[in-house]
C-alpha cells in the first residue's frame, strides 16, 4: 500500500488554486516530495527523459520548466546532458533542485507568465507533471516556443482530462496550424503513478519548434 500521506500531499497540490497557494503547497511539500513520489510509483520523470533523449541531442542548453526537486534533470544528467537550467515557482523546491548538483542554474519563475530568458535560448525544454489539475495553463506553451530555438524540441506530458477539457488540445492544435511547432511524437496513454492514483492518466508529447 502506498503511503497515505504521500497521496494526500498530491491531492492537496491538485486541489489548490492560484499561484500563491500553489507556491505555499510546494514549499511545504519539498522536504518529502521525492520520498512521497517514490512511494506512489511515480515513473513520469523516467519516461519523459527517455522520450526527450529520442529527439534532443546532448550538448545544448536545456530548460527544465517546473523542475521541482530535479527528478527529470537528474535522469538527463545521467544520460549526458550537462547545461541544465531549472525554473520553478517554489523556493524550497529550487533549493532541493540546487542540492541535486545537476543544474548549471536554477531560477524562480512561474509557468504561464513571461519567462526571464531571451528568445531562442535553449536547444530543448522538458516539462513533467506541470500540465495537470490547477497548475500551469495552456498559454505556458507560447513562452516555451519563444525560448526554444527553431529546430529544437519541447517534450511534456499532459493529463488526459486536462488535455481534453482545459484547453490544451485546442491550444496545441492552434500552435501547429499557425506554423509555430509540429508534432514529432505522441505516446500512448499511461499511468504516471504505478502504485497509487489509478485515475490519473497522461500522454507524452514531443513537438519541434518551427518558427
Amino acid at each position: 500500500m502506498p503511503d497515505q500521506e504521500a497521496s494526500l500531499n498530491l491531492s492537496s497540490a491538485f486541489a489548490v488554486r492560484g499561484k500563491e497557494a500553489l507556491e505555499t503547497q510546494y514549499d511545504e511539500w519539498a522536504e518529502t516530495y521525492d520520498e512521497d513520489n517514490a512511494a506512489m510509483g511515480f515513473r513520469l520523470p523516467i519516461l519523459a527523459t527517455a522520450f526527450f533523449a529520442r529527439w534532443v541531442p546532448t550538448g545544448g542548453k536545456i530548460l527544465d520548466a517546473g523542475c521541482g526537486t530535479g527528478l527529470a534533470a537528474e535522469n538527463l544528467h545521467i544520460l549526458g546532458y550537462r547545461d541544465l537550467v531549472g525554473i520553478d515557482l517554489s523556493n524550497n523546491m529550487l533549493k532541493k533542485a540546487h542540492e541535486a548538483g545537476v543544474f548549471s542554474e536554477v531560477r524562480k519563475m512561474v509557468m504561464g507568465e513571461p519567462l526571464d530568458f531571451t528568445s531562442n535560448s535553449f536547444s530543448g525544454a522538458i516539462v513533467t507533471g506541470v500540465f495537470t489539475e490547477g497548475h500551469a495553463p495552456p498559454s505556458s506553451l507560447d513562452e516555451l516556443i519563444r525560448v526554444v530555438k527553431q529546430g529544437g524540441y519541447i517534450v511534456f506530458n499532459v493529463r488526459d482530462d486536462i488535455y481534453e477539457h482545459h484547453g490544451f488540445r485546442k491550444k496545441m492544435d492552434r500552435l501547429e496550424v499557425d506554423g509555430l511547432w509540429k508534432l514529432a511524437e505522441k505516446s500512448d496513454r499511461f499511468r504516471p503513478f504505478t502504485i497509487s492514483e489509478p485515475h490519473v492518466i497522461a500522454r507524452l508529447f514531443a513537438y519541434e519548434v518551427t518558427s
